[in-house]
């Protein structure tokens, strides 16, 4: 690929494609989460529609990113938003059924499932054909910045989804569902234009290798992706909690107020960082992955001492900072410890690892806040700390 160093129309586009999937993903809470108990189903069974995509990510993670090594990063790409625009369309359109009382709970639920389950193996590609992509056109001294405006989009998908929802859903209820279905339509459009088609030289030596997740190159990276979101999960699942219990507001509205506003300062904080200082600042990979967990390791244990909601508000937001150079800084180091021929499938670990920690995380979170309401944060903490530490011995290569 051509354009080492500058980010091209064609790395814009990937860019806005990953935006528009993060702007589905967060479109799913705002909108499925209060329809779910309309259309019959149980929170449990909302949990398992959204857990069981995450399961089917993590292993269609790894076969999508070793396909894009021989079919081309693009091609995996469009087929990700195509998959991900009509799933979305079908799966929308099974809510509606519930809305219209077709079917029994139980049915409904069944049919959502499999819809979920088809969704998460056919997406999966979708991250791991960025990840490469990048990887592919840029070199050594750029991996960090280019891996940081990846997280960016997601930060910005974040932001957009529950816009998107308050804004259209007067229309209709499914209508912003529908419409981020089609604009990942248009976004897979866009993808076939103007992203540049490749399929990575690989030596017959090396075709029929396989890289593994326990590989001594990438293991402490996938450690880092699923400890951190592990945490991040944990933390993010009592946050409203937290605030009646520990901050004392009782009222439910101004709860879901002050906890929406400090998700969308830890939001913006974390996008600002990615996409203006650490595109300013020339700061190493190695060195960004030796702070990032301490700082985040700090903030959250500040987090359980604090006693304002002004605060909770600025931990937050220290801790969008913290993440802003985690998720760039494993990603970055990842890719530059395998060969070029590994690219795809080391892309494949990087989208599932983080998926395993999200996976565990809300489950721990909740059970540490039954025993206190500050262990969460506290012993998160503890084990980000652990982690910077030992990220203090592990070398980052910067060869390719």
């Amino acid at each position: 690929m051509e354009n080492k160093q500058q980010l091209g129309l064609d790395k814009a586009v990937l860019i806005i494609g990953l935006v528009i999937y993060g702007t589905g993903f967060s479109l799913l809470y705002v909108i499925f989460a209060p329809l779910s108990r309309e259309i019959g189903l149980s929170i449990n069974q909302f949990g398992i529609l959204i857990a069981i995509s995450n399961v089917a990510l993590v292993f269609s993670s790894y076969y999508w990113g070793k396909k894009s090594q021989k079919i081309g990063r693009k091609k995996v790409f469009v087929i990700g938003l195509l998959s991900y625009g009509f799933a979305f369309i079908i799966f929308t359109f099974g809510i509606q059924i519930g809305l219209w009382g077709i079917l029994s709970p139980l049915t409904l639920f069944m049919l959502l499932l499999v819809i979920r389950i088809i969704y998460g193996i056919l997406i999966g590609g979708i991250q791991p054909a960025a990840v490469a992509y990048m990887s592919d056109s840029t070199d050594s001294s750029n991996r960090t910045k280019a891996m940081a405006l990846i997280g960016m989009a997601s930060g910005i998908g974040t932001m957009i989804g529950p816009v998107m929802g308050g804004s259209l859903s007067f229309i209709h209820p499914l209508f912003p569902m529908y419409c981020g279905a089609g604009i990942a339509l248009i976004g897979a459009i866009l993808a076939q234009k103007y992203l540049i088609h490749s399929v990575p030289e690989i030596s017959e030596v090396n075709q029929n290798k396989s890289l593994k997740f326990y590989d001594s190159r990438v293991l402490p990276f996938l450690i880092g992706w699923s400890v951190a979101f592990m945490v991040f999960t944990s933390v993010q699942i009592i946050s409203a909690f937290f605030i009646q219990d520990q901050l004392g507001i009782s009222d439910p509205d101004q709860v879901i107020k002050f906890t929406s506003i400090a998700l969308l300062s830890m939001a913006l904080t974390s996008t600002f960082m990615q996409a203006v200082v650490l595109q300013v600042i020339n700061i190493s990979t190695q060195t960004l992955l030796r702070i990032c967990f301490l700082i985040f390791g700090m903030v959250l244990i500040s987090i359980s001492v604090v006693d304002s909601l002004t605060e909770f508000f600025l931990a937050y937001a220290g801790m969008g900072i913290a993440f802003s150079m985690i998720t760039p800084s494993l990603n970055a180091a990842a890719t530059l410890s395998v060969e070029p021929s590994e690219q795809g499938e080391v892309a494949g670990f990087l989208a599932g690892a983080p998926v395993v920690g999200m996976i565990f995380g809300p489950t721990i979170g909740t059970l540490l806040y039954n025993l206190d309401p500050t262990f969460p944060f506290y012993y998160g903490g503890l084990g980000a700390i652990i982690l910077g530490v030992y990220f203090q011995f592990v070398r980052v290569s910067e060869d390719h």
